[in-house]
Formats: structure tokens, sequence, C-alpha cells
């Protein structure tokens, strides 16, 4: 039998390789073999997160505050950080972090059993903030029971799963139900940036794991030792349009060289054809016109998947996270009250006239401006204020 990176309690993971620690798409194709009497499936945890503003400026919301809590947790799921912030008449607190292993276990009704919720609640009844910015982070848990034949061993069975990822770190969990203390784990952050296909490690297409899939899946590059690749792409790749957006090309993705990508002989490696981001001007040339116009630049205008997924997102436009946690990846200083105390960079409507929320990019061009700091208003460092504060 073949074997990937790692193994443990019979459990093999195959595809990611162990080494494949960064992923530049939210979604994520693994491959795990297990005995055939593993048990009645593998049990798969993915992360989750939410982030959720609550009102706690009165009494009668903060006796309310632990039913808008629970709100905020699907069925089965378990917590891995809740990280929460009081905001003051002068902007924000510094975050307050509770967090929990894996193995723990720690569902919403046995945190409600902890003395941590007690003190939370004590907390939220005697804060003189008017708002609480709570962010949870945790484990939502999936039986898979569709498996394949390992072509290897006849003992054993792979499933393949198309998974999704959250901003940031994901730990992956697959084992038997009941004993998470024994599950394997698989570490990737999803990351805002971007990576040319060929030059990433791990690459499955025309690898020696690949020869053991060419018996029944036709045009793969293995087949022809890594000269060709024919194959339909969405036959495995569902995983790239497992979001609520969708990028218009990669929607029919039977055949994804019509546009974007093709297979590279030499470099033995799908390719973006073009490169980017010639390719994205092709159909948005109007980005290139704005980015080429502007005196001042955004550093990775030119690199547009370092924000944009080219396939799926959870976000509008196809961003790899919502605005702010977006932009304060890289501009981590303008977490918290920027630009100057109370301030607020989320979390409410840019104006009465609008539904807009206000982010970063009310105020900045994300690509490029006439203005320094990548400003919307020239005229001075007021001039983007008066656009709202007339008075």
């Amino acid at each position: 039998m073949f074997l990937g990176d790692a193994t443990r309690n019979n459990i093999t993971l195959l595809i990611p390789f162990e080494s494949d620690s960064l992923s530049f798409d939210q979604g994520k194709i693994v491959v795990v073999s297990v005995p055939k009497d593993f048990g009645k499936g593998l049990l798969v945890s993915t992360q989750w997160e939410t982030e959720k503003v609550i009102d706690v400026n009165t009494k009668q919301t903060k006796d309310n505050f632990a039913k808008e809590f629970y709100k905020g947790f699907p069925p089965q799921t378990t917590i891995q950080m809740i990280s929460y912030s009081y905001k003051f008449y002068n902007g924000w607190s510094k975050p307050e972090t509770l967090s929990y292993k894996y193995s723990d276990t720690m569902s919403i009704r046995s945190f409600w059993q902890t003395p941590n919720f007690s003190n939370f609640l004590q907390q939220i009844q005697s804060t003189n903030g008017s708002m609480l910015l709570l962010c949870v982070k945790g484990w939502k848990d999936t039986l898979w029971s569709t498996t394949h034949d390992d072509s290897n061993d006849e003992s054993r069975a792979l499933f393949m799963l198309q998974l999704q990822l959250v901003p940031a770190e994901n730990r992956i969990y697959f084992g038997v139900p009941g004993k998470k203390d024994e599950a394997y784990e698989y570490k990737t952050d999803f990351v805002p940036r971007s990576k040319p296909l060929e030059e990433r490690e791990g690459r499955f297409h025309n690898s020696r794991f690949e020869q053991n899939c060419i018996s029944c899946h036709e045009g793969l590059p293995g087949a022809s030792n890594g000269q060709s690749m024919n194959a339909e792409c969405g036959v495995c790749h569902k995983e790239k349009m497992g979001d609520l957006f969708t990028h218009g090309p990669a929607t029919e993705p039977k055949d994804c060289s019509s546009l974007c990508h093709s297979w590279s002989p030499d470099k033995k490696s799908v390719i973006v054809t073009k490169g980017v981001p010639v390719v994205c001007y092709d159909c948005h040339n109007e980005k290139k016109d704005e980015i080429s116009a502007a005196n001042f630049k955004h550093k990775v205008a030119g690199d547009c998947a370092t924000c944009h997924s080219p396939h799926s997102s959870h976000n509008p436009a196809l961003l790899k996270r919502d605005v702010f946690r977006l932009c304060t990846s890289c501009h981590q200083s303008h977490k918290m009250n920027h630009p100057v105390d109370k301030h607020p960079l989320r979390f409410v409507k840019l104006n009465d006239k609008s539904n807009e929320e206000l982010s970063c990019v009310s105020c900045h061009n994300p690509h490029g401006s006439e203005n320094a700091s990548l400003l919307k208003a020239g005229g001075g460092s007021m001039a983007v204020c008066m656009q709202c504060h007339q008075k």
C-alpha cells in the first residue's frame, strides 16, 4: 500500500501532503485511507466560525445575552476559541479569549456549565460597554460514509472529501465517533496570498500518488507520462465551487483550459496560461485601466489572487476574507480605533441613505488612487472625513 506523509490509528492522510501547510483556495480536496472494518464511517471535523455584534447597553439586552449567544452555534459543533471585546465611548477594548482543545469536545451545552461561562455572564451584567463583539471558532462534525476501494490494499477504503476552509488557521480532524482523543490532525492556513500552481508543494497531478488513480480516471496526466491532461476537472474539483459567490468562468469546470488553465509538459503542472494579472485583465479590463492610471497603486493590486478567490468565495467580490479582516491581515496596526479613537471600522451603516456597511473601502480604494494612502477623496487629510461629517 502506498502511504501518505503520516498515519495514526490506521488513518492515513494521502492527499494533501502533511507538508502542504498553506492553502491559497478556500476549497480543499482531502483523500484519507482507512481499514474497511474501521466502523460505521469516518468522523471529519472541519472548522467553522462566526462573528457578530451584540447589544449589551440595557438591562433587557444584557438579560437576553445568553439567548443571543446560543443562536450563534450551528448543530453538531464544538468550541475551539471564544474572543470578545467591549465597545466603550473611546473605542473597543482589548480582546479577551477563551480556548479549548479538540479532545475536550466543548459543546455549547457543556460550555454553559463551566465557571468561564458564569464569569462571562457576570461581566456582561456589570459592563459599561454598549456593544459586544463576539468571535467564535470551533469544529463542525460530519460523518462520512461514501467510500472507494483502495486499489493498493483490498482491506482498506478511500474517502475523498471536498472540504471548505475558514480564513487563517484550520485544524481538521479525522477519526472515529466517540474517540476524539485518538483522531488524526491536519493543519493548514488559508492565507490571503497567491502562489503560482507550478510552485506549490505537494502537487497531486503527475505524482506517484496519481498513478494509483489512472486505472479509473481517464485523462489524467499520469496516464500519458505528464504530457497532457484532458480529464473533466469538475468530476473531482467540486470543492472549487462550494461557496456562496462563484466566479463566472469557473461555474462550468468541464474544460478549465477554455479561459484560464492549461497543462505544461515542461513544468509537469497545471498552470495559469497567461499568468496573473494578464488572465484577469482579459475580462476585467476596467481594473487594468484603473490601476494603470492611479498615481498611488496598492502594492498587491497586480496580484489579484492575493485578495480574490478565482473560483468561489463566501464573500462578495470573491474576496478571500471580509473587507476588514482581509485588509488587517496585512495592516494589523489598524485593527482597533483607526484612524482616531471612537471612529467605527465596521458594523455600522456608512450613512442614513445607504445599507452599505462602513469598511476600509469606504475611505480607501483597494486598487489605486489619485491620493496618498489610497484615499478616495483628495484635498488634505480631512477631505475624506468631510464626505460624511458635513457639520
